[in-house]
């Protein structure tokens, strides 16, 4: 079954001392389908990881990309006022870009699973979107 990954889950991948580690390894490697990347999300990782772990983390995180390890999904045009909507929708959220493209993104591709070390934010997104959170 496909899975939307977001920035914690990707960033706890590569950083093996973060609390969230094993779980997301489990998630990334568990190729239980495919892992959707949002290209939302990339320069989020890639900033964390330059910041946290330098250069040779990012260049892992790339090789990942380049090698096809995720699927990377563009949000479609569509996507971007359904955004809007989602962060007023939720304005006490402070959600952000990301946080409401990951939603529009599976409403657009029909997946249900977001992948995600932020319950804050998406729990009660998960509930009105029918969304499951893993792990």
């Amino acid at each position: 079954m496909s899975v939307i990954l977001d920035t914690g889950i990707v960033y706890a991948y590569y950083d093996r001392s973060d609390d969230w580690h094993t779980r997301a390894r489990s998630v990334l490697r568990g190729r239980n389908g495919t892992l959707i990347l949002p290209a939302a999300v990339i320069p989020e990782v890639d900033h964390l990881l330059g910041m946290r772990l330098g250069a040779d983390s990012r260049a892992v995180f790339y090789q990942g990309i380049v090698e096809s390890h995720y699927y990377v999904a563009d949000l479609p045009r569509a996507g971007y006022p359904r955004v809007f909507a989602i962060n007023r929708q939720f304005a006490d959220l402070d959600l952000g870009f990301v946080d409401a493209a990951i939603v529009a993104l599976a409403g657009a591709l029909n997946v249900s699973r977001i992948a995600t070390t932020d319950r804050r934010h998406f729990t009660p997104l998960s509930h009105a979107f029918h969304l499951e959170l893993v792990p």
